[in-house]
């Protein structure tokens, strides 16, 4: 993976060849180029996939071997999602998102968050979900237990460790044990909650359908020594549907 700060100061000689670059401000009138590099997909699931084995979502990160006090550093990967009721709306928004995304552009990311979607927290809590790494990692997230129990796992070189369990936008524990409503198939999202789009309500503003979606993004996230925020391009993670048992 690049995204390394020896490899973006060298950009600034070749300045003329740095056309793909994503983010820049001007030093003695020379341009500086910052390239951060997006995650890469090693496991994209659908909203058909039914076999409990592959519905986690695969990939791996960049990393960074600069100091976190240089004039840019990479933070991490943050994890973005919605949930929808509606699989049609739900590939209506994929569709706007992707035909802003493009290399080395934040304008994929800036549609994503015009659509509302939320930041994947975790418990214990972190953000991004994935902090910065000095070597390529590889991750397996699972929303909920299924053929493994919900959570973010380094699965790097084979190894299987548990970093922690995902939560919803705005629900948090201090501890595993009660992170409060997940994506479980025994609860209704809301359609007054900031991560839904629901269309079909009940008395009770629940989804009124047996079925809902979540569809997920990843970013790498970096900042500036001023603490402006910069993204990369955006990965589609891929969607999962959840049935609802009563």
């Amino acid at each position: 993976m690049r995204n390394r700060q020896g490899s973006v100061q060298k950009r600034i000689l070749f300045s003329v060849f740095a056309g793909v670059a994503c983010l820049f401000f001007f030093t003695c009138g020379i341009p500086v180029y910052y390239v951060i590099e997006p995650p890469v997909a090693e496991h994209i699931p659908t909203s058909d996939s039914v076999d409990a084995s592959g519905r986690y979502f695969g990939f791996t990160c960049p990393y960074s071997e600069s100091s976190e006090n240089s004039d840019f550093s990479l933070l991490g990967t943050g994890i973005y999602y919605r949930i929808y009721d509606s699989q049609q709306a739900m590939e209506s928004d994929i569709s706007a998102i992707n035909s802003r995304n493009a290399e080395y552009s934040e304008n994929g990311f800036l549609k994503m968050k015009e659509l509302n979607y939320q930041q994947l927290n975790s418990t214990p809590r972190k953000i991004p979900v994935v902090q910065r790494v000095t070597s390529t990692r590889s991750y397996q997230l699972w929303l909920c237990d299924e053929a493994k129990e919900a959570g973010l796992y380094d699965v790097t070189n084979g190894a299987n460790t548990k970093i922690s369990v995902p939560v919803r936008s705005g629900t948090y524990s201090s501890s595993n044990s009660n992170p409060g409503f997940q994506f479980t198939s025994n609860s209704h999202p809301e359609s007054g909650d900031q991560d839904t789009q629901i269309s079909n309500q009940t008395s009770n503003s629940s989804t009124n359908s047996n079925e809902w979606y979540v569809n997920l993004y990843a970013v790498s996230i970096g900042r500036e020594a001023n603490l402006s925020q910069h993204y990369s391009s955006l990965l589609h993670l891929g969607n999962l549907k959840i049935t609802y048992n009563e």
